[in-house]
Formats: structure tokens, C-alpha cells, sequence
């Protein structure tokens, strides 16, 4: 069996209902009986750092059921067995991503569980069914959308997206497998496929190997070819490193300093490579693992910039009503040192998964036919989950992505009444 991932952005019932549809509502919905009244999380105001965020932003809210008005044509209501936290839900609800939602919203941009309701075009055009497993990812649903279904996020008993974001999984994997598989495949795919070129033959740093988006980068990086060195900070990591993809592991010395360890990084890369250097970093970290990267590559190679997990809190918020706009860009910036750019003749390579998929959709098609042909024969693993989190405990889950240096793959959120290992 193959479940579908649908994805749109959110609105609450009561959003939708006071006439944020552009859409006149759908008709002829499909329901399943004795919905209950079920409960979400949203991130209620921004908070002045990932922490802070994480300990006053977050709060549960009674869930009705959305009704037949809060749905357009070619909707499903799914009702949610799990959601994934990541790096950049933390972010978020700081007011500091480049993309903002609209507070309220439920964060949670992937997840996975059963249709509810389904709307006459999601059944005829979208092949979506009541009671089909489904798993939810795309630029067009949850808190990185824009519109109306920007506030389903995936902390919630119920979300709404569209049938138009389907996707195919394997059927033996899990709800919680489901819901984490999107963002990293879909990052790292962009990442070293769509931008990096990562050919058979080349070698790849991946720098943040362990968590959720690194671990995806080193299966992606094998299936073009290539050779994976994987960095860690601690040594309990390596021998799961290496049976998740890494074909060498590198673990600076914890003491020193950060320009001590970049130096070790950089010597160890040269070494494993002959002296020659990595042709690709993947870099999801930034601040002082950037210089690591760079002083790693070989002439001409490519710098390939995913995220700054090392610097997320670039400015202090806002006080007062510029805090609803987000917090100011003065402080704690990275900084790529051009000199070496220049020296060393890198490619310096920006990797937005998200934005380049809602610019050009072609982007996101390719990724989307590519994965799933590689996912459904077998050749990419399923997400390694580490963490599980009940919804009445995301504020623990945010707290753990903001500490995800000792986390060894995803966390997620499940439903507190739901079975969340069982099987799509």
C-alpha cells in the first residue's frame, strides 16, 4: 500500500470561516463519523530567542473539527498520528526565519496521519480517499505557505491541505517515518542534486552529520556516488555514522578553540582525501564550522550553504509592536571569509529548498519524481527517528531541536490516543 503526502498552506476553522477562503466553500464533502473535538499547539507570539520561544510562545488550544466551510474544493482534513520538529520551527517562532506565519499557527511543517474528510476533487482528481494514510509536505501547506492553509501545522489533532501536494511513500514505513522524510530528503535532494551536482567519484564533508538533514545528506550523497567524510563532535556517533552512510568520520578535539578545531577538520579532510581536499561541503551549521568547510575543500570546489544551526539568533527581538514583524538583522550574522573564496576559487553555493521550489515549481518536480522512483525501489532508508514527543510535551521537542547536538536523527510530535509506530 502506498500512502500520499498532501500539503497546502493552513487556516483555522474560524479563520475560514469569517472569509479568509478565496474559494467559495466546498460542497459534497465526504466526512468521517463522530469526529471529537480534538486540540492543536500554536506559537502564539514570537519569542526573543530559540529558547525563550520554546518556554513562553507555545500554548494548547481546543481543536473543533473544520466543517464543510472551512474547505474548498479539492481539500482534505487529515487527522494528524505525527509531526516533525525541526531547526527551523524553532527559528520561526522567534520571528527570525526569512519566512514569517502569521500568529497564530501550529508549527509543524511535515507530518503524517489519516483523511478524515475529502472533498470531491481531492477523491476524483487527487485520488485521495477517506481513511487513506497520508503523509503531508510541500512549499504549498503548513507554517512556511502562504494563505489559507498557512496555520495547519502539524501540532494539532486536525489539519487541512490540498490534494494537489500527493505524495508516495513505502507502506511498511511508520507515521513517524512519514513525517520526517520530506524535509530532509527534500533539503539534501536539493541541496547536492539540484545545486551541488554531486557527481559519482567526488567526496562530500558533511558537516552537522547527525541530525535530521545531515543524516538524509549522507544517503542522498551516496546514491550519486560519491564518498561521504561526516563530521561529529562526539566519538559515540561514529559507528552509527558509518551504518547510516559515512565512509570516514571526523571528530575534533573538543578542546581548544573553534579556529583549533576548523584547522583538525580541514587536516583530517586533506588527509583522508590524499592532500588533495573534499570536492563538495555541505554545510548546515555555519559560524565556525563554515571556515572548517572551506579550509576543506579543494580548489574549485563547492561550499554548499543549507542552514546556520551555530548562529540562529541573529539580532534580539523587538519590544512592543515591531516584535509581530520579527526581530532586527544586527548582531551574530555569519560571515564567509571572501579571501579565501577568492584564493581558492569555491563555488559558493545558497541552498534554499523551500523558496526555490515556490519560484520555479519545476525544481520542486524534479525533486519530487527523483525521490519518490529512489524511495519506493528501496534505494533511500527511511528517516531515523530519535526523539518522540506527546503534543502536550512540543515545547520539549522545540527544546530539543534547540539542543540538537546530542540528537542522532528526528524528532517528532505524535497524538497522545494514537498509535504513532503503526504502519501507513
Amino acid at each position: 500500500f502506498l500512502y500520499f503526502i498532501v500539503i497546502r498552506s493552513e487556516s483555522t476553522p474560524h479563520a475560514m470561516a469569517a472569509g479568509a477562503n478565496s474559494a467559495p466553500p466546498a460542497s459534497g464533502v465526504q466526512w468521517a463519523p463522530d469526529l471529537p473535538i480534538g486540540k492543536r499547539v500554536v506559537v502564539a507570539r514570537y519569542g526573543t530567542s530559540q529558547t525563550a520561544a520554546a518556554q513562553s510562545s507555545l500554548e494548547t488550544q481546543p481543536q473543533p473539527p473544520p466543517r464543510d466551510a472551512d474547505l474548498v474544493d479539492g481539500d482534505v482534513v487529515v487527522r494528524v498520528h505525527a509531526a516533525e520538529i525541526v531547526w527551523t520551527d524553532t527559528v520561526m517562532a522567534t520571528g527570525q526565519y526569512q519566512h514569517r506565519a502569521k500568529l497564530p499557527y501550529s508549527p509543524g511543517m511535515t507530518y503524517a496521519g489519516v483523511v478524515v474528510a475529502v472533498t470531491p476533487l481531492a477523491k476524483s482528481k487527487g485520488n485521495v480517499s477517506l481513511g487513506q494514510r497520508v503523509a503531508i509536505a510541500s512549499p504549498n501547506a503548513g507554517p512556511r505557505s502562504h494563505g489559507r492553509y498557512q496555520r495547519y501545522g502539524g501540532c494539532a489533532t486536525y489539519a487541512v491541505a490540498p490534494a494537489s501536494a500527493v505524495r508516495q511513500v513505502p507502506a511498511k514505513w511508520s507515521f513517524a517515518e512519514a513525517a520526517c522524510f520530506a524535509y530532509g530528503y527534500d533539503t539534501a535532494y536539493h541541496c547536492l542534486v539540484e545545486r551541488g551536482r554531486v557527481q559519482k567519484g567526488e567526496t562530500v564533508l558533511v558537516l552537522g552529520a547527525t541530525g535530521g538533514v545531515g543524516i538524509p545528506a549522507m544517503a542522498i550523497a551516496k546514491h550519486q556516488g560519491a564518498t561521504v567524510i561526516a563530521v561529529t563532535r562526539t566519538s559515540d556517533k561514529v559507528a552509527v555514522l558509518k551504518q547510516r552512510g559515512a565512509d570516514h568520520v571526523i571528530v575534533p578535539p573538543s578542546e581548544g578553540t573553534d579556529a583549533d578545531r576548523a584547522k583538525a577538520i580541514a587536516a583530517e579532510a586533506k588527509r583522508l582525501t590524499g592532500g588533495r581536499g573534499v570536492d563538495v561541503v555541505y554545510d548546515g551549521v555555519g559560524g565556525p564550522s563554515t571556515i572548517a568547510g572551506i579550509r576543506s575543500l579543494r580548489f574549485g570546489g563547492r561550499l554548499l550553504i543549507v542552514g546556520w544551526a551555530a548562529t540562529p539568533n541573529v539580532g534580539k527581538a523587538a519590544a512592543g509592536p515591531a516584535q509581530a514583524k520579527g526581530a532586527s538583522r544586527t548582531a551574530k550574522a555569519n560571515v564567509v571569509p571572501t579571501n579565501l573564496v577568492m584564493m581558492k576559487g569555491l563555488d559558493v553555493l545558497g541552498c534554499p529548498a523551500m523558496i526555490a521550489a515556490k519560484v520555479d515549481p519545476r525544481v520542486a518536480q524534479r525533486r519530487h519524481a527523483d525521490l519518490t522512483r529512489w524511495i519506493l525501489a528501496g534505494d533511500l532508508p527511511p528517516p531515523l527517528v530519535a526523539e518522540r514527543f506527546t503534543l502536550g510535551d512540543t515545547a520539549k521537542a522545540f527544546m530539543s531541536r534547540v539542543n540538537s547536538g546530542g540528537t542522532f536523527g528526528s524528532t517528532v510530535v505524535v497524538q497522545e490516543d494514537v498509535a504513532y509506530e503503526a504502519k501507513l
